[in-house]
């Protein structure tokens, strides 16, 4: 994990708000910017292991779970 932060291809999440069920909010332009990365939390040394964007609201939201992919709330936007 760290090395893949120090080489660039990994993200940490880690700076991100956490909403009450446990999911990163991660702010559009990170995403947009980073999605070719593997995401992270460093702090915890966990793996976000899908993010998807609410199609209620648009929000991006990132999860330690897969279930975020084949979601009918979520258009999948990455999958580890």
């Amino acid at each position: 994990m760290a090395e893949s932060i120090i080489s660039g291809k990994g993200i940490s999440l880690a700076c991100c708000e956490v909403n009450s069920d446990g999911r990163y909010l991660v702010p559009k332009q990170l995403f947009e910017n980073s999605k070719d990365g593997d995401f992270c939390n460093h702090k915890t040394e966990e793996w976000i292991w899908s993010i998807g964007k609410r199609r209620s609201d648009g929000v991006i939201l990132a999860s330690h779970g897969s279930e975020l992919y084949q979601n009918p709330e979520f258009e999948c936007l990455w999958l580890r």
